[in-house]
């Protein structure tokens, strides 16, 4: 993605979506204020219509946990930094505006066909701009991130959401758990005998 960002607005929306995990309409509510570069921050406390069955133009978060700021790392904050300064900033100080489009951001639709195209040139199961946001979070609770974090900075209403939605991940890592745990007591056992 980072070699695409030349290429089109789309691929800055797929990098953030991806290292962010925030929800489409959270993603097109951005604005250039939202952005701290000094912070490596985002605040996130409002979304943007992107289709008929929403409000049109900017509206309320998901929930009240969905109002958060979370930390990035610097090497996407530096991709839009150098966005912000090579484009005109616009009416609505939108990051991912298209003029164009009913919506004037970028489309839901064309985002997919673009990361579809993206995972297919690289031989990867092709997924939903949505399924990023289960990427993100599934990477962090696989590396070990605490699942109060993950749920913060998902924006979910609380634990039990993000418990029940990664519940297959959830079990998985209980396995890997388990053994970590049984090879612990174990290798303090071997340590023990030796000693004696």
């Amino acid at each position: 993605l980072y070699k695409r960002l030349d290429s089109g607005l789309g691929y800055y929306l797929l990098l953030l979506g991806l290292t962010s995990g925030l929800r489409f309409g959270e993603l097109v509510g951005l604005t250039r204020k939202d952005f701290n570069f000094f912070n490596n921050t985002i605040t996130v406390n409002k979304t943007w219509g992107y289709a008929k069955r929403h409000q049109s133009g900017f509206g309320p978060t998901k929930n009240e946990q969905s109002n958060r700021v979370i930390k990035m790392d610097k090497h996407t904050m530096m991709a839009f930094h150098h966005l912000f300064e090579k484009t005109p900033n616009n009416i609505h100080g939108l990051v991912f505006y298209s003029p164009s489009s009913k919506y004037k951001i970028i489309s839901n639709t064309n985002v997919n066909k673009l990361l579809k195209k993206v995972l297919i040139e690289l031989n990867i199961q092709p997924i939903t701009v949505h399924g990023l946001r289960h990427t993100h979070a599934s990477v962090l609770l696989y590396r070990k991130v605490s699942i109060y974090y993950v749920s913060a900075r998902l924006g979910h209403a609380d634990i039990e959401t993000t418990s029940s939605t990664y519940a297959h991940l959830i079990k998985e890592l209980r396995e890997r758990d388990e053994n970590e745990t049984v090879n612990i007591f174990e290798e303090m056992a071997i340590e023990e005998a030796e000693i004696a």
